[in-house]
């Protein structure tokens, strides 16, 4: 069995991609200039709602746990080939 399928460690791995999603998601409500800019003519562009952003965060948290399972994925065939002896 995969080392990223054992419920540990998947559950190790909900918690990383989690609390990444979370903070990011934290930005817009702490900072929201960030998502846009204010040009000298006092016009605003908005790069992101906060619906867009929150989207793009869900999308960001699944890559980074699909990385997250491939990487530690590589680290176990490796370590088993003796790479690290």
């Amino acid at each position: 069995m995969p080392l990223q399928d054992i419920t540990e460690m998947e559950n190790m791995l909900d918690e990383v991609t989690d609390g990444f999603q979370d903070l990011l998601k934290q930005l817009f409500t702490e900072d929201p200039g960030l998502f846009e800019t204010q040009f000298a003519n006092g016009e605003v562009k908005v790069h992101s709602t906060q619906a867009s952003w929150n989207a793009q965060v869900s999308c960001a948290a699944d890559e980074l746990r699909e990385e997250l399972n491939r990487v530690i994925e590589q680290f176990e065939i490796r370590t088993l080939q003796g790479e690290f002896a």
